[in-house]
């Protein structure tokens, strides 16, 4: 049977925002929908993806975008993707933790519901359509509020005992190094991410002592800086901002160096908001790791930035049927 004409619902659940769509067997999104992310929490965020679900089921119809062959969900956190639970959520989403997502969304439609964490759906999209193509080893990581990671082995994603394998940035580049909130220390995410960056420049800030130092102004009020703030000032040569961006790209190189030695992958895809506004970040990466590490494993390994930017957690979430399709040893239906 040609598949040609198939649609896939794709919801992206992030912390600010929910972009959700019906997209095609291309990639290209014929409906989309934004809404932000309630405050209120849990009960309110699923009647707000219920509503997103109604809608577009109903624009499909009117369309006549049929059939639509599977609703997928990319969010932040563990997910186990047999029962489809969300274990344990985004801190930026109330009450986002033993979520039982796929149970309350089958309860208004009979399509095929998936659920996934929301890096491993932009690995799906990658996989599909985007830079990884080619490959059947590669590692995923976006960059942006947190570090997340996804790992793409074999022909098949990583999932672990029950799906929460692949979390990149939580492994350790410094037993010293500062506290995590995941109870570890010195994880990749505390110096490669928006929020660690945020943080390694407050900290320097807070220690400045001479008032003629052009960041002083900083000093009272040092939690408003902000990672966007830090690249601003790193482009304008400021001294301190270099030292942070310096460290974050140094602890970049390094985690990227340890999961090359761990998974062997052909190629290291870089996603994410940082990675977007900085595409320079993944060149200067890829000439510092041929001086690091095991030679055999790591100079043959690609870095990429990820073909898809805007969108890519909508149309990975909404590939999840596609991919699970043709991965049928993952039953997760």
């Amino acid at each position: 049977m040609s598949t040609e004409n198939e649609y896939y619902i794709g919801i992206d659940i992030g912390g600010t925002k929910i972009a959700a769509g019906i997209v095609g067997n291309n990639g290209t999104i014929l409906k989309k929908i934004l809404h932000p992310t309630p405050e209120s929490g849990r009960d309110e965020v699923l009647y707000t993806l219920k509503e997103i679900i109604v809608e577009l089921n109903s624009y499909s119809v009117k369309e006549q975008l049929q059939p639509i062959i599977g609703i997928g969900i990319g969010t932040a956190g563990q997910v186990d993707i047999q029962s489809g639970v969300v274990l344990s959520g985004t801190t930026n989403i109330k009450d986002w933790n033993n979520v039982p997502l796929r149970e309350e969304l089958s309860k208004i439609c009979d399509i095929p519901v998936y659920i996934d964490n929301d890096v491993n759906a932009l690995a799906i999209a990658e996989k599909i359509l985007g830079e990884a193509q080619p490959a059947d080893h590669f590692v995923c990581l976006a960059l942006g509020t947190g570090v997340g990671g996804a790992v793409y082995s074999n022909g098949n994603l990583l999932r672990g005992s029950w799906g929460g394998a692949a979390e990149l940035g939580h492994i350790s580049i410094d037993l010293n190094g500062a506290p995590c909130n995941c109870g570890f220390r010195g994880c990749l995410e505390q110096y490669a991410s928006g929020t660690g960056i945020a943080k390694r420049m407050q900290e320097r800030i807070a220690a400045i002592t001479d008032p003629l130092h052009p960041l002083f102004s900083w000093k009272n009020s040092p939690e408003q800086i902000t990672s966007y703030q830090v690249f601003q000032l790193y482009d304008q040569g400021e001294s301190t901002a270099k030292e942070v961006i310096d460290l974050m790209i140094q602890s970049l190189s390094y985690g990227i160096v340890s999961i090359i030695h761990a998974f062997n992958p052909s190629m290291v895809i870089l996603g994410g908001g940082i990675i977007k506004n900085h595409q320079w970040i993944c060149e200067t990466v890829c000439e510092k790791i041929k001086k690091m590490g095991i030679s055999s494993l790591v100079n043959p390994v690609k870095i990429r930035q990820a073909a898809f930017v805007e969108d890519a957690g909508l149309i990975g979430a909404a590939y999840q049927s596609k991919f699970n399709r043709k991965h049928t040893s993952l039953k997760l239906i």
